[in-house]
């Protein structure tokens, strides 16, 4: 039975047998006699006793167990004793047989280069199998960065509709499978693969410091503070107004409506959406945190370099997804034909003639500002779009009976294709009597609006009116035509505002 010790190391408690608790002592002691003539000597002592604590947690095994003479011993033969690198330092000269031979057997039995790195499941971060701990400590990434990437890899082969996602799910598994775990002390130490010799802490400490010193000092490291404290401002103010921007955007119905355009053109889904968020976000965010690290003056390591490829890959596919859409759009519509249709209607013997939208239209709603479109359904997923056609009124005295006219517009990627689409388009309609009823086509996401449209010109004979009933007569022109002297001219009424002109 030997006693033990509890004592703090590097913030951390730990029960030490006595003899181990000599010779770390004996060890802290010389390395502070050795670092006492640096001016960074207590930053350096404090590194290697945290380093020290990492050591000893790898060694130990559980809360409760005690560190051994052993384990002090070959943990000093990782770290380095000063006298390897200090002929003036005798402390450990002094050192006793039992302790000369532990620290022998650990020479023989700890590999000199344990500290290169080899790829291990890290078990003590781990959140499943520690695949993505061990996969960062070999390739000094941040776990947390693969776990999201992983993720997001998940969810844009979901909304790509890849099948991909399966083959992530088994690559990892086949991971967990083939890497080993890091259970030993000395397969702990090649997994995080840092050198942990004091020789390595100091240079560290010292670069660190000189980079601290550097950075504070000078008018240009000032300067450069306040222009990146500017710009940090400056984007945090853009991110929020983005950020609330887009989610408004998302739900605002009384003022603009946005979803309802996504829908009509087919553009209403989820990656739509997101390839939006990540092309406006994403760059503001990348340029948040350089700024950050430059005001910080954090070195850019190979973590930094993968957090930002991975950023860049996420928005050049968005700006590439969202330009693929806008140019096939673009190119499908870049020509557009006009043919005018007469309706054919049967003799009217009234003197008024009714023109009303066909439909219960209580339960549709009017786009806001834009009264010429409707859209009924109080589910985005069950929403429908209706673009209402532009209607015209004139006057001809030589006619004695109405006469409707509708011209069609259509667009294509080539003008045969747009006049053949016109010809094809079709406006429906119900006549009863002296009542039209007037049906436009529904949109929806599997029935997108391919911008075509239509006008109806409606001509009465003299003293026969029209009635157009509402949503269709709040939106549309009056016109009258007239002669005076043999010169013609036209009068339209639209929004109580009257207007002449010559044809």
């Amino acid at each position: 039975m030997k006693p033990t010790v509890r004592v703090s190391i590097g913030g951390l408690a730990f029960n030490l047998e006595e003899g181990a608790y000599r010779i770390l002592d004996n060890y802290l002691a010389s390395l502070k006699k050795h670092f006492q003539g640096n001016s960074e000597s207590d930053e350096i002592i404090g590194d290697i006793e945290i380093r020290l604590s990492e050591l000893l947690q790898m060694r130990i095994k559980g809360n409760d167990s005690a560190v051994s003479e052993t384990d002090a011993q070959e943990i000093i033969n990782i770290m380095g004793n000063p006298k390897d690198f200090d002929d003036n330092q005798d402390t450990f000269a002094e050192e006793s047989a039992s302790q000369k031979e532990n620290f022998e057997y650990s020479q023989r039995n700890e590999p000199q280069d344990s500290y290169k790195k080899k790829l291990f499941r890290d078990q003590d971060n781990k959140i499943l199998g520690g695949v993505f701990s061990g996969l960062g400590h070999y390739f000094s990434i941040d776990p947390t960065i693969l776990r999201i990437g992983t993720v997001g890899l998940l969810l844009l082969l979901n909304i790509l509709s890849v099948r991909g996602a399966g083959t992530v799910v088994l690559a990892y598994i086949i991971l967990w499978v083939v890497m080993p775990a890091a259970k030993s002390f000395s397969q702990k130490l090649a997994m995080t693969g840092a050198d942990p010799s004091i020789v390595n802490i100091e240079d560290r400490s010292q670069s660190a410091s000189l980079k601290r010193k550097s950075s504070a000092s000078g008018c240009l490291g000032v300067f450069i503070n306040v222009i990146a404290i500017f710009i940090i401002v400056i984007t945090i103010i853009l991110i929020t107004t983005g950020i609330i921007s887009l989610i408004w955007l998302y739900f605002d119905t009384e003022f603009i409506s946005f979803p309802n355009y996504l829908l009509l053109l087919g553009f209403n889904t989820v990656n739509f959406k997101i390839a939006i968020v990540f092309a406006a976000l994403l760059p503001l965010f990348g340029l948040l945190c350089l700024m950050v690290k430059i005001i910080r003056r954090t070195p850019f390591t190979m973590q930094t370099l993968v957090s930002f490829s991975v950023g860049l890959i996420f928005w050049f596919g968005a700006i590439f997804y969202l330009g693929n859409y806008g140019f096939k759009f673009a190119k499908n519509h870049r020509d557009m034909a006009l043919v005018t249709e007469t309706i054919s209607i049967d003799s009217i013997k009234s003197d008024t003639l009714r023109i009303k939208l066909l439909g219960d239209t209580n339960s549709v709603y009017t786009q806001p500002n834009n009264e010429g479109m409707l859209y009924k359904g109080d589910k985005m997923k069950y929403r429908q779009i209706q673009i209402l056609p532009e209607i015209k009124v004139k006057e001809d005295s030589t006619l004695n009976n109405f006469k409707i006219e509708v011209r069609k517009k259509a667009h294509a990627d080539e003008l045969y294709k747009a006049e053949e689409k016109a010809k094809n388009m079709h406006l429906n309609y119900i006549q009863t009597g002296s009542l039209i009823n007037i049906d436009p086509e529904w949109y929806d996401m599997d029935n997108p609006w391919d911008l075509q449209t239509y006008e109806i010109t409606i001509t009465t004979p003299l003293n026969k009116k029209v009635i157009i009933e509402k949503p269709l007569k709040e939106n549309y022109r009056i016109d009258m035509e007239f002669s005076i002297n043999n010169k013609t001219f036209r009068r339209y009424d639209y929004n109580s505002r009257r207007h002449y002109y010559f044809d």
